[in-house]
């Protein structure tokens, strides 16, 4: 019976191990995949004009990834309706890991909330890879304006009726949603004149002819430092690392005023996780390379790492801190 008892036994260790094999490799298959990807061109998409934030960290970020994994990580400029045209593309695109997006948080975020028959996406389409940096941004105005301070801003705002123009990359995109804000706690009433994406804007502010906007470091500093235009506020919680002679616009007039910007790499939602988890590394060893860190800090963002789980949690959060917000304002966008 003992001989018996064993030899049964025997057996099932036998089977366990047969049938254990194709899920081991299985494994070892999924695992060769992550570390294979990528084998051909990664499409890199950003949903604004070339030239803008979003535009220059993707090139600083794909430089590093195309360098790294031996394939390039090609950035391709589809600009148009606060980010969503592009996103949307993202969205319908295979999901395979070839074809990713850069944007705000805010603006992928929101895109589909307030424009909910024309996104042509939702969340739930797109998985983030990761949210990798994030910066204050400035409230600036053209130097014919003549307006020194966000009180002098404000009286002339009053003052105009609701005439007074800033200016932003698109319909829900960071500076229009961060004016609007401004907007509401400050009890003003301003003319929102939209742009194909936020290098376009340049001109018409650096001539007064819009002379408002709440810009990133990105586009904001070189223009602040050849005196182009002049910087009134930050708008974070804390004021600005190398710029702490400035305010911020809460301490400037606007109480409770904060509004920072993160960017997010994301990918079509039936993504591989093997693959998201390449992807996400290598956005990960980007943001600990030297080279990649300079370029990002130069734009005045500060780098941020986390992993997929942990940026999908942060762009919920994103949507809960904002909806209210959104509500209130009766902000719509069709």
């Amino acid at each position: 019976m003992t001989q018996v008892m064993g030899l049964r036994s025997s057996r099932r260790g036998v089977w366990s191990v047969l049938t254990g094999l194709p899920l081991l490799a299985l494994t070892a298959s999924l695992c060769a995949h992550a570390q294979e990807f990528p084998v051909k061109p990664v499409r890199v998409v950003v949903p604004y004009s070339a030239g803008g934030p979003v535009d220059m960290m993707a090139r600083a970020v794909a430089k590093y990834m195309a360098n790294a994994s031996g394939q390039p990580f090609t950035v391709e400029n589809r600009g148009g309706a606060g980010g969503t045209i592009g996103t949307a593309l993202v969205a319908r695109a295979a999901p395979d890991g070839y074809t990713v997006v850069f944007n705000g948080t805010l603006a992928h975020t929101l895109g589909p909330m307030l424009r909910p028959k024309s996104a042509g996406y939702t969340l739930s389409d797109m998985s983030a890879v990761g949210i990798f940096s994030s910066s204050s941004n400035f409230l600036v105005v053209a130097p014919s304006l003549n307006v020194k301070s966000v009180k002098e801003l404000i009286a002339r705002a009053k003052a105009d009726e609701g005439k007074l123009a800033f200016s932003s990359a698109g319909p829900a995109s960071n500076p229009h949603l961060g004016a609007e804000l401004f907007k509401s706690l400050a009890g003003v009433q301003m003319e929102h004149i939209a742009y194909k994406g936020v290098s376009d804007t340049v001109p018409d502010l650096v001539s007064g002819r819009v002379p408002v906007a709440f810009a990133s470091p990105t586009l904001a500093l070189p223009l602040i430092r050849d005196n182009r235009i002049v910087a009134l506020a930050t708008t974070g919680e804390k004021r600005m690392k190398g710029w702490e002679q400035l305010p911020t616009t809460a301490e400037a007039g606007v109480p409770g005023y904060v509004f920072e910007s993160t960017y997010i790499m994301a990918a079509p939602v039936k993504t591989p996780a093997v693959v998201m988890a390449r992807l996400n590394a290598l956005l990960q060893q980007a943001l600990d390379d030297p080279d990649t860190r300079t370029a990002l800090e130069k734009l005045g963002l500060e780098p941020m790492k986390n992993t997929t789980t942990q940026a999908d949690q942060l762009v919920v959060a994103e949507l809960r801190r904002w909806e209210d917000i959104v509500r209130r304002l009766d902000l719509r966008l069709e």
